[in-house]
């Protein structure tokens, strides 16, 4: 039996590149670009205010005879940053066993320019040892679904996020927030 795998709608390289990313939801072509298999759970989080930086919905084929990674990952990015990665984190993590599951604060210096980024991220990965089945990524997709249903709004700034987050850093890092946001938008 062959594995089963989800539909892309980017390239592989997509949230790697700043034109790719932040995408309008309102437009039509940024909307296709998000993966069929999550676009429901980005606009139910871009509606309560979450904004997501870049996704991908994982589930890709690759290589079947590589003994690690056999899977590739989703995920999507926060920012401004936000708690949510966490809670979907900690909500599934012991409910899908099926999956592998991280949550990180990342602070990326981009190409060492100006292009600073802060952001949340939420990843899934398939286990090794599961067979590339649409089951297992519907049966992710609706409990993430649920999760975000549950959700509060995102509050009206990340400020008390940033801070709690960065600590004395924070006025530093809320100017790095506002930059790029300005760099996105304008992009």
């Amino acid at each position: 039996m062959k594995g089963e795998f989800l539909p892309r709608a980017h390239s592989r390289r997509l949230g790697e590149l700043d034109r790719s990313n932040w995408k309008v939801l309102e437009s039509e072509s940024d909307f296709g670009r998000i993966d069929p298999g999550i676009r429901e759970i980005v606009a139910m989080l871009n509606e309560k205010g979450y904004t997501t930086f870049s996704s991908c919905s994982g589930g890709h084929q690759t290589n079947p005879r590589w003994r690690i990674n056999r899977h590739e990952s989703g995920y999507l990015a926060f920012s401004p940053p936000s708690n949510v990665a966490f809670n979907l984190y900690f909500a599934l993590r012991k409910k899908n066993r099926a999956f592998a599951f991280e949550a990180q604060e990342v602070v990326d210096n981009g190409d060492g320019g100006d292009r600073e980024t802060i952001c949340t991220r939420f990843y899934w990965q398939l286990y090794d040892d599961k067979r590339a089945k649409l089951e297992y990524y519907n049966r992710l997709f609706k409990q993430m679904k649920t999760i975000i249903a549950g959700l509060p709004k995102a509050p009206a700034n990340g400020r008390g996020a940033l801070k709690n987050l960065l600590g004395p850093d924070h006025p530093t890092g809320l100017r790095i927030v506002e930059k790029q946001m300005k760099r996105f938008s304008s992009g």
